[in-house]
Formats: structure tokens, sequence, C-alpha cells
């Protein structure tokens, strides 16, 4: 029995699968979280999320977003030797500390459901080595095809996780970050839209002396909100000099407190520009990390200088002043990216192109 156990997701597969059947777990129960699993097989966190993954295919287990999983069954039965042909997608995303992927796994999960198609999640943190190794892997996680929401700090990472997509025989698309010439369809925000708004709010309010502040500045999605503040400003009449604009190229995600490094850039660029009437943040985190280093600086938001984001998280409504911000529709991007892999796995042709989805204005106190 145990030679047929060849790798380590076999055996906690089968570790948990003892457990469940014979009684450790109840109907109902929450299984122990998968950090605390992985600590207590020394292993990764990726390797208990296969294993779960095949619990959840055996329809012994049920997984929820902010939920947990639990046990919905606790006898499994054997009535072919030929394996079953699972009916299952997965959301390949970084984890769900993040709000708009918070809102992404909501939306794909509502339109799987009514459907009635399996999901499955697969989570890797910020590592995009794990990311790219998962899309490269699909076949072992028995799914048909995959959404896949692409963490790459750096534009070398590009190419690694390409080479993955290329090789990549299921279906795949991508949401949020697209990456072009690599053939797959991604689903993301009309960021030119997003820049391009929030920037004509600002000088509909008076303020002509407007900035612009970006980290993550390479992808095309930044890109985009750049050029769509170009784009108002050009319009204005304005050409805006080089102190007001800063491009920052580098992104280190951290989930767990993503205002701290914003604040320090936010510093750096307010010690530069420091003659602006308004200022337009690439995405909510910045904005917030603009608030707050106007506070320390003594730059009185809005009567000073008003401050915009993009995003439109809950921090944004919970900052004070309270956040003006581009809703970005991160739900219906969920949704949208679920529809086009299901139409893809139905025979659909879709292009390999990228359906842009726009959001709206949330006008608040600090802009």
């Amino acid at each position: 029995m145990n030679a047929t156990i060849r790798t380590k997701t076999d055996r906690i597969y089968q570790n948990l699968l003892n457990q469940i059947v014979g009684g450790s777990w109840h109907l109902g129960d929450q299984i122990t979280p998968e950090e605390k699993l992985a600590v207590q097989f020394g292993c990764s966190r990726m390797t208990v999320n296969k294993a779960i993954g095949r619990l959840q295919h055996d329809g012994l287990v049920e997984r929820r977003t902010r939920a947990g999983t639990r046990v919905i069954k606790n006898v499994i039965r054997h009535e072919s030797a030929v394996p079953p042909q699972f009916d299952a997608v997965a959301l390949i995303h970084p984890g769900e500390q993040h709000e708009g992927i918070w809102r992404i796994v909501q939306g794909f999960q509502q339109n799987a459901q009514g459907v009635q198609r399996r999901t499955m999640m697969l989570t890797y943190g910020t590592n995009f080595q794990k990311e790219a190794e998962m899309v490269g892997r699909l076949r072992e996680f028995d799914v048909k095809g995959a959404v896949v929401y692409p963490v790459l700090p750096e534009p070398a990472n590009q190419i690694y996780f390409g080479q993955m997509l290329l090789a990549c025989r299921f279906p795949v698309v991508l949401v949020d970050v697209n990456l072009p010439g690599f053939g797959r369809p991604a689903v993301v925000a009309d960021g030119f839209h997003a820049g391009y708004t929030m920037t004509r709010h600002l000088l509909a309010g008076g303020a002509k002396r407007i900035g612009f502040l970006s980290n993550y500045s390479w992808t095309s999605f930044m890109r985009d909100r750049y050029l769509g503040y170009r784009r108002a400003m050009e319009e204005a009449g304005i050409l805006p000099p080089d102190n007001w604009i800063l491009l920052e190229s580098a992104m280190h995600p951290d989930f767990s407190a993503p205002v701290n490094k914003s604040k320090l850039l936010a510093t750096r660029y307010l010690n530069q520009a420091a003659d602006l009437e308004g200022l337009v943040c690439a995405n909510d985190f910045l904005a917030l990390g603009c608030l707050e280093a106007a506070r320390d600086l003594n730059i009185a938001v809005p009567e000073r200088l008003r401050v915009v984001g993009i995003d439109d998280y809950t921090a944004a409504a919970e900052a004070r002043p309270a956040l003006t911000t581009y809703h970005i529709p991160y739900t219906q991007m969920g949704r949208a990216a679920f529809d086009v892999l299901n139409g893809l796995l139905q025979g659909t042709v879709v292009p390999a192109t990228e359906l842009q989805l726009r959001g709206e204005l949330v006008a608040r106190q600090s802009g």
C-alpha cells in the first residue's frame, strides 16, 4: 500500500484523508490551516495546497474564501479502477491579503458557481517562480485550465514566466496584468481611463500644477495610467516639468504592510516637487503613503495639496481625509476572467488580446 505513495503530496493527501475518514475531523469541521500543515509536515504551503486540492476533487472538503477549508463528506468510494475526470478550473494568485485580489477571487467563484463548475484556489505568496511552476505543472492539479494573476517584481521575471506560459498546453487567462506577445488573453482594468479621469477631476477643481507618482512603472498597466495623466495635461495645455513626475520601476510587494514603502517613496517625491497643487497616485497604497508623508511634512491635504488614488480599497474610505480615488472593478474582472476561460473550454474562439474594463471616479475629501 505504502509503495504507491511516492511523493510528499501523496503522503500528505493520505494523512489528511485518513483523518477525515477516521473521524478526526467531523462533517462541517474546519481542517487545520495550510500554514500550520506546512510546518507540521515540513514542506512548502504549495505542497499542502496540492494535497488539499485533491481532497477537494474527491468531494471531501470545500474551500471558501476567508472561511477556510471544511469537511463536507467523510466517506470515499472506489467504484472504478479508472481515475475520475474532474471539471475543475484553477485561479492561481499570490493570496487574498491584497483586497483587489480578494475581490477578483470573489468574482471568479461567483461565476464558476453559477455554471456549477468546480474551482481550485492555488496560492504562491509573492514568489513569482512558484507561480510559474504552478502554470507549468497544471496537469498535476487535474484541472481543465486556469486564470492567473501574475506578480512579476522585475522586468526580467517576465521572460521566465512567459516561457512557462508558452510551454503550457492548458487554457490560461491572465487577470489584472497582461503580458503581450505570449498568446494568452487577459482581463485588465482600463488604466488609461483611470489616469485620465483622475487628472481631469483635479483640473476641473482648479488645480494646474498636478504631478504623477508611480511604482512598478515598467508594467503596461501602470504605464497606461501615466499616459492617461499625460493626455489630460496636454489637453489642458500644461507640459509637466520633470520634477512633477516620479516613475519608480521597483515594486516589492508586502501585503501585510503595503503602505510602509509607499510612504518612503512619497516622502522622497514630495521633497522634490514641493510646489504641487494636486497629485495623481497610480494606486491607492501610494496615495495613502502620500497622505502620511504629507502629514509628517506639514502639508495640508486637501487645502494645500489635493491627493487622489486609483483602486478604491476599503482603506481609502477609512483614511483621514478620506481618499478620492478611481474604482477598479476587480469583482467584475474576476467574473470576466472566468467567463473567458470557460469560453475557451467550451470551444469558443477567444483572440489572444485583452479585455479592458472601465471603472469610475469616487469623490471624497482628499481631492
